[in-house]
């Protein structure tokens, strides 16, 4: 399955904090994981 539209963003997300924290949000290894426009360009 594949979500049809991106989950809703809310600032006000009251478990965002804790979500980043699991996700390791902001490390190298997760900026590196995040597709770049170039390589969507070349498929």
């Amino acid at each position: 399955m594949v979500s049809s539209a991106p989950l809703k963003y809310s600032p006000e997300d009251p478990q965002g904090k804790r979500r980043r924290e699991r996700e390791n949000a902001g490390s190298d290894e997760w900026v590196e994981s995040l597709p770049s426009p170039n390589e969507e360009v070349e498929r």
